[in-house]
């Protein structure tokens, strides 16, 4: 654990360090747009399959 903290501490430094550039998006953005974006990516792999069958098996009714 002690060695993640570190990791974590220093890529925090890091990220603060570089995040000073003012040239449009800082890079700590980019890090989180491309982390968010394989997040979602992995979600959809996964459960893809179950997402689209759940889809289909809505049902919208009215009730008066």
């Amino acid at each position: 654990m002690p060695l993640l903290n570190s990791l974590l501490t220093r890529a925090r430094s890091l990220l603060h360090s570089l995040a000073a550039d003012d040239r449009g998006m800082t890079t700590e953005e980019v890090i989180w747009i491309a982390g968010l974006s394989v997040l979602a990516i992995t979600v959809v792999t996964i459960f893809g399959p179950e997402i689209i069958a759940a889809a289909r098996n809505v049902n919208f009714s009215v009730t008066p």
